[in-house]
């Protein structure tokens, strides 16, 4: 399996094995749970880390963009926003001082633009490192409540943003740009690339922030897996069921063809930007007019049920049940390159 490891794989072999348990870590490490959360006195802090990822193919101030808002979409989930930021840099030898100020000239940027200060880290140049994991960054925040997954309750009404399969779309159009221009046209390979700015759920989040973590329940980003994995995770971790409705769930056009022209399920494909939100029932239709209204697309695709439901879509008239699957993505990258796609 690539990317991310197996639910069976995290709960065999990782949490059993997670140090000694401290009274003041609420939220420990949990699958579908975008952070850790740690009681500090009468203030919750937020605790998210991920790889730096910087792929060269978007070029270096894009691909760092990408790389922090990939951190700090998993953060604002937690209903708090990001204050301080640690960070490891595995610096390949071949890697140039230009190159390096390119990638942390945009990390300062958007760290300046977020109000978080960097206040720890490693840095170095070491052999067998390369483009594109060049280290890790842990992002924390301190507020007065917070979220996560856990907290989505029965009845709730569940919010899609943008389209799924988002990021596997976007990524394919840059790392196979010739293919997708020969087979989609030029028009299409264009609009795919102008939604790389979409790969973030900063700008719903803090909208859900504003308007009360007491009526948004929980945020996930649909990351490895796609939509469906992500769904199921909320499922999972809130200890619910969960129905979907298919014919609700936004697509791009784009993105459709896309995912047609590479063979993967949009549903099962890796969607960073893509936001599941859910909300109380009462409180639904208010704030998906509030994501519309500041240029959101998004839609009411779902709600929780009680856990004896199951965890099910709808297409048509037949429900099935929906169960974590790899993600699709990493097969077309595959299948790509071994092809010699350009």
């Amino acid at each position: 399996m690539i990317g991310k490891i197996s639910r069976d794989f995290f709960e065999k072999n990782i949490i059993n094995r997670i140090g000694e348990i401290r009274k003041e870590v609420i939220v420990p490490p949990k699958n579908g749970v975008d952070v850790g959360i740690i009681k500090t006195g009468d203030k919750y802090m937020a605790v998210t880390t991920d790889p730096l990822y910087i792929d060269k193919t978007f070029g270096l101030k894009k691909a760092a963009w990408f790389a922090f808002h990939i951190l700090l979409s998993d953060l604002y989930t937690s209903g708090i926003k990001a204050n301080y930021m640690s960070i490891d840099l595995n610096l390949p030898l071949g890697m140039t001082d230009e190159e390096f100020n390119e990638i942390w000239d945009a990390i300062n940027e958007e760290s300046l633009k977020y109000h978080i200060e960097i206040v720890t880290g490693h840095t170095a140049r070491y052999a067998n490192t390369d483009y594109p994991m060049l280290g890790g960054v842990t992002l924390m925040g301190i507020g007065d409540n917070y979220i996560t997954t856990e907290n989505a309750k029965v009845n709730d009404k569940i919010i899609i943003t943008k389209t799924c399969a988002l990021e596997a779309s976007v990524v394919l159009s840059y790392t196979f740009p010739e293919y997708v221009k020969n087979n989609l046209g030029y028009n299409a390979l264009k609009q795919l690339h102008n939604m790389f700015y979409n790969m973030s759920c900063i700008k719903e989040e803090e909208l859900a922030i504003d308007y009360g973590i007491d009526k948004i329940t929980s945020m996930h980003d649909a990351t490895e897996g796609g939509l469906l994995n992500s769904i199921y995770e909320i499922a999972v971790a809130s200890d619910n069921g969960l129905l979907v409705y298919n014919d609700k769930i936004i697509i791009d056009e784009n993105v459709k063809k896309i995912c047609n022209l590479f063979n993967i399920n949009p549903l099962r494909s890796i969607s960073e930007g893509t936001l599941l939100i859910t909300v109380k029932n009462e409180y639904a239709s208010d704030f998906l007019n509030i994501l519309r209204k500041n240029g959101i697309e998004s839609e009411i695709i779902g709600e929780i049920r009680e856990k004896s439901y199951g965890i099910k879509i709808k297409e048509n008239s037949n429900y099935y049940d929906i169960r974590p699957e790899d993600d699709q993505f990493w097969s077309a990258i595959i299948n790509g390159n071994k092809n010699n796609l350009k």
